[in-house]
């Protein structure tokens, strides 16, 4: 392996420096003497270049270090590195200008929730929100276009999964970086040149389905496997969550459909749709900005079909862009909409007293409700403050004690946190004068677990209350 790797770094030479700086996150060879990289989210052209033979053979040394075929019958080669990258490259002359080779670098350090409040991706409230909405077991779909973090956002949205229930992760590449203890991660397989030995990322759901999962997670939903996914989600696989490529939460309810349509399963499209509808119930919609920022954009809600059959959603929290600055760096604020969410009684059983009709009105904290937000035909429950209307907003000052409880909830999930170990099982009784092993649990854990049940709120049944612990979130940057 040291050889092989040797011997790619040799044939990348022209962009080693650009591979060992961390603050590079992609690579774009174009053709031998048309080189770009991508950092900190704005695309620079280089001086790099390659002989048109140097390119091509850094290709096919590429094939042969991941064990791959790449040659005039399978010009393309879609694979990922052992230090995670993913790499794509096409021969000529399938490429026009030459072998064309694209490295989107990885990077093993985590991303926190609380450093996405820092970057400016999101508010302190939204954070507190997706933590009530996966621990009372959302299904949640991340979505955006190319390169505009999804796949880091899902990293941290599945960070705060309780660190005790069993998470099966299916990807095509991996990139998920998930901490928990209980955790089975699966990967796809391509056929072999011979068109044999492939999984695909619907095989491994369905193997996922019966290795009694808590949570499901999929890095990227992109073909039939969606119609399998879905149907789990309606059928008790609660909590599941995935990417999509979409830019809005409507496109992405109509991508959905149509990867469900690409499934060998014929159903009626209104019958798809009643069943997307009715399995994701929360989109995260993130979006990469032209100055090169990644913001979260929308926290949506989905709803059931209108009596047209038409999907319906209603934000819940919208980020508003008010200009840029006199760099060309976007300007705009993160505010609830006014509009609360139908599980608002669910997040208060599991222990969210802090999440009431204050906590979505966008006077709590000093902001002026978004000027464009998706409310379609249905009857929708806003905050006192705005059920007559927008024009009734004034701004309105905090209880004192309300504020302080809404600081230390933000600040509880913001918190960096060691994981929880998960409760071990004890051991049967001793049974036909056999000696029972020496693993019951320690005084001090019996102590710690009876603290913890104590404390933690009741819930229905089949669900995972609130936590005063949740995992430890990850370190890094975007990509």
């Amino acid at each position: 392996m040291e050889m092989y790797d040797k011997s790619m770094r040799a044939f990348l030479k022209p962009v080693v420096r650009y591979l060992d700086d961390p603050s590079v996150t992609e690579i774009m060879i174009n053709g031998p003497e048309d080189v770009w990289i991508e950092r900190k989210g704005r695309l620079y052209k280089t001086t790099a270049k390659f002989t048109p033979e140097g390119v091509e053979a850094a290709g096919r040394n590429i094939a042969q270090y991941v064990g791959r075929i790449i040659d005039n019958e399978h010009p393309r080669l879609d694979a990922r590195l052992p230090d995670g990258s993913r790499i794509h490259v096409v021969l000529p002359p399938i490429a026009r200008k030459g072998c064309t080779i694209s490295i989107r670098k990885f990077f093993p350090g985590k991303l926190t929730i609380k450093q996405l409040v820092e970057f400016g991706s999101l508010r302190p409230e939204w954070a507190r929100f997706i933590d009530a909405c996966v621990l009372t077991k959302q299904n949640i779909v991340v979505s955006g276009g190319t390169g505009s973090g999804k796949t880091t956002l899902l990293n941290v949205v599945s960070s705060l999964i309780p660190n005790e229930e069993r998470i099966l992760t299916i990807e095509d590449s991996a990139e998920l970086q998930l901490q928990q203890d209980h955790l089975v991660p699966f990967e796809s397989r391509p056929p072999d040149k011979f068109g044999r030995g492939g999984v695909n990322m619907a095989d491994l759901l369905h193997s996922a389905l019966r290795l009694r999962p808590d949570r499901i997670v999929i890095g990227e939903v992109r073909g039939g496997e969606a119609f399998d996914l879905i149907q789990s989600m309606n059928t008790g696989h609660s909590g599941s969550m995935c990417t999509v490529h979409a830019n809005s939460p409507t496109d992405t309810l109509r991508r959905l459909e149509s990867l469900c349509l690409m499934s060998s399963v014929e159903i009626p499209m209104v019958a798809v749709r009643a069943q997307v509808a009715s399995a994701i119930n929360i989109i995260i919609c993130c979006a990469r900005f032209h100055d090169g920022s990644r913001r979260v954009t929308h926290i949506s809600e989905v709803l059931p079909l209108n009596e047209r059959g038409d999907y319906r959603t209603q934000d819940i929290f919208v980020f508003t862009v008010t200009g840029k600055d006199q760099d060309g760096n976007i300007q705009g604020y993160h505010a609830p909409t006014g509009i609360l969410p139908t599980f608002l009684h669910k997040l208060k059983a599991y222990g969210f007293e802090e999440i009431d009709e204050d906590f979505f009105d966008p006077a709590t904290y000093g902001l002026e409700p978004p000027p464009t937000i998706a409310v379609q035909e249905i009857k929708t429950r806003w905050v006192p403050r705005l059920e007559g209307g927008q024009e009734r907003w004034k701004p309105k000052p905090l209880p004192e004690d309300k504020r302080k409880r809404l600081e230390q909830a933000f600040e509880k999930t913001l918190a960096e946190r060691d994981l929880e170990p998960p409760p071990m099982a004890e051991e049967p009784p001793a049974q036909n004068g056999e000696t029972a092993k020496d693993t019951a649990p320690s005084e001090e854990g019996k102590e710690s677990s009876r603290a913890r049940s104590t404390s933690a709120p009741s819930a229905p049944a089949g669900q995972s209350p609130a936590r005063g612990e949740k995992p430890s979130q990850a370190e890094g940057r975007p990509r």
